[in-house]
């Protein structure tokens, strides 16, 4: 419902507001609700390392395909360097973590 305000501009309503607050906190905020907003970053972050194992074996496959058709040995190995490295990245997170973690420590001390 809107009321139109002195200076012609139209709002909204007291009773709409209060009835929008009622509803929000009546269904919105069950338990079960609640917690799957709470886990938005897990679920983005899964997302984000599906697409991401999607995409880099993609592009890994197309970049490969002319180093294959040219029997280049050091192109290939290049390409394979590069999948490895950031594969490691996607495939393996934890242990990527654990191994820049250890470097540093060895580093700063």
């Amino acid at each position: 419902m809107r009321t139109t305000h002195p200076g012609g501009r139209r709002v909204l309503a007291p009773a709409a507001i209060a009835a929008a607050i009622a509803l929000l906190g009546a269904g919105a905020l069950t338990p079960d609700a609640a917690m799957a907003a709470s886990e938005v970053g897990k679920n983005i972050g899964k997302e984000i390392e599906t697409w991401g194992k999607a995409i880099l074996l993609g592009v890994v496959g197309l970049v490969a395909i002319p180093v294959l058709l040219k029997r280049d040995v050091a192109g290939g190995a290049v390409i394979t360097a590069l999948a490895v490295l950031v594969g490691g990245f996607v495939f393996a997170p934890a242990a990527v973590k654990g191994v820049i973690s250890g470097i540093w420590r060895s580093i700063a001390g």
